[in-house]
């Protein structure tokens, strides 16, 4: 049993399985820029499996640390601390009690605290910086050039002289702006909105990998497909790893969905859902769209 109140109950820890999901993924996401690597059938896989190994490691030794030393209690009850700031709170205490173990002076632990914390705040700052750079224009480009140009208006897919559907871009950037500027100046209840940010933005996120995960079986018994890479050579290698994921992800995010409402919250479930029906709703116009206009052209 975890030692943070919110997951105590084996649905809970279950739930929380969104959140590492959502941690994991993207990486098919660099697919997009795979015309542009030297040998990709080479330096991706290789690559891959070095991130995964680096990242996995510093994961698993950042929730020991964490675990260990955070009074989760505490922890839950500080009005401050909320999901946005929440790795700086974590460092910073553990910064503290290390200095603390170690019979340090309460000064010196406390400096001992600023310093992890701003070393949190170098790895994000460079964690997401890389993520800006790349985030800003690989899904948009995954979404809008990699689907047929007649589930758009003619605008969002055309190409300014540098090759970027430039109106797509300043679409997603002004949404973007308009979310932050809900979190930082929401008061109160800045907390809650970054909540529900977090939960809309996992849920959405997370959802297409049901599809991507169930499709995998039927992808690898198409014939006549050049794969210039395979990991899993035989139905029972892949078969039961797919079950396993398909269930793991829809058990998540079910049970996220319905954690609020468990407990009367009826904002919080209702604006967790949101995200994946609204994108659903945009999904369904723009495929009725590119159907009438295919019939029209017929």
């Amino acid at each position: 049993i975890s030692s943070n109140p919110a997951f105590q109950s084996p649905f809970q820890m279950i739930s929380f399985a969104l959140y590492a999901i959502f941690a994991y993924a993207g990486l098919e996401q660099m697919g997009s820029v795979m015309e542009n690597i030297d040998e990709p059938e080479k330096t991706y896989p290789k690559g891959a499996i070095i991130a995964t190994i680096v990242i996995g490691i510093g994961y698993s030794l950042s929730i020991l640390l964490w675990g260990v030393s955070t009074n989760w209690l505490h922890l839950s009850a500080m009005k401050s601390a909320n999901l946005g700031n929440i790795t700086y709170v974590l460092m910073n205490n553990l910064g503290v009690q290390l200095g603390q173990s170690l019979h340090l002076t309460e000064a010196t632990a406390l400096l001992l605290g600023d310093l992890f914390t701003r070393f949190a705040g170098i790895g994000m700052f460079m964690a997401y910086v890389g993520s800006f750079f790349y985030l800003t224009y690989g899904p948009i480009k995954s979404f809008i050039l990699g689907t047929p140009k007649e589930f758009w208006p003619a605008r969002v897919v055309r190409l300014n002289k540098h090759g970027i559907p430039a109106t797509a871009v300043w679409a997603q950037a002004i949404i973007v702006v308009v979310l932050i500027l809900g979190i930082s100046f929401g008061g109160k209840n800045a907390s809650q909105l970054y909540l529900i940010l977090t939960n809309m933005g996992n849920v959405s996120t997370t959802l297409p990998y049901v599809f991507l995960v169930l499709a995998f079986p039927f992808f690898k018994r198409l014939p006549n497909v050049k794969r210039p890479f395979v990991f899993f050579k035989s139905a029972k290698s892949y078969w039961p790893v797919t079950i396993l994921v398909e269930l793991l992800m829809l058990l998540s995010i079910g049970l996220t969905i319905w954690e609020p409402f468990s407990t009367g919250d009826w904002f919080d479930g209702m604006w967790t859902i949101l995200g994946p029906v609204l994108f659903a709703i945009i999904a369904w116009i723009l495929f009725a769209r590119a159907e009438k206009h295919e019939k029209t052209n017929d």
